[in-house]
């Protein structure tokens, strides 16, 4: 049934990979997805501090010029 079910054996699989690689730690887990999160979230700061945001008025003028 549900207990042996495919999404139910991947779900198992991909766990055990986890935990394998992070030599059955959880701590070290937690600590790299804590890690991960302030890396993609100072990515993500960056990315939007180098995107200025164009004014609807100069928009506008591009979509007349062209």
């Amino acid at each position: 049934m549900i207990k042996n079910s495919p999404i139910v054996e991947d779900t198992r699989r991909i766990r055990r990979q986890i935990s394998a690689k992070f030599d059955h730690n959880i701590s070290r887990y937690i600590a790299y997805l804590q890690s991960e999160a302030i890396r993609r979230k100072k990515t993500r700061s960056t990315v939007n501090l180098s995107k200025t945001p164009i004014p609807a008025t100069e928009r506008r003028q591009l979509k007349t010029d062209g």
